[in-house]
């Protein structure tokens, strides 16, 4: 699993715009590799993790442009790709699409959902929005009456 874990964070990067050192430090990379496992075919996920390690070597740019036509703009890895982006970012998993789950297999654990509560609050959303999940963190007395905090930039 060391191998996939590797490449699943790899392809996660180029899928979100975050670096490794965020999505480990999530700890959510490996429960989202167990979870996509789960609900996938047995050999969506290999094959997912094979067509990253093919894209080609080269600047991020290059290898975002093949990733758009070879990954998420091929009919059986794309919207699996497209799932994996919104599972980063909201710690949810979508139902695929009906036609991709009667050509492709069908899971009772392919359901909307969320992961689990510790999915929901590492997801990359709040941290892209400059805010925390609700309800996750103590705030402090009066904190509602502040608004969001700023970036630095």
């Amino acid at each position: 699993m060391n191998g996939q874990l590797e490449s699943f964070i790899g392809l996660s990067i180029l899928l979100t715009g975050f670096d490794a050192v965020r999505l480990r430090g999530s700890g959510m990379a490996e429960p989202y590799l167990k979870a996509i496992g789960a609900v996938l075919p047995p050999d969506v996920v290999g094959d997912l993790l094979s067509a990253y390690e093919q894209l080609p070597p080269g600047s991020e740019r290059e290898r975002e442009r093949v990733l758009e036509s070879e990954i998420l703009g091929d009919p059986r890895l794309g919207p699996v790709a497209r799932n994996l982006i919104v599972l980063w970012y909201c710690g949810s998993w979508t139902q695929l699409p009906p036609a991709w789950r009667a050509a492709f297999g069908e899971s009772p654990l392919d359901t909307n959902r969320v992961i689990s509560g510790a999915a929901y609050q590492a997801g990359l959303q709040w941290e892209a929005a400059g805010g925390h999940p609700p309800g996750a963190n103590p705030q402090g007395y009066g904190a509602w009456a502040s608004g969001p905090q700023r970036s630095r930039e």
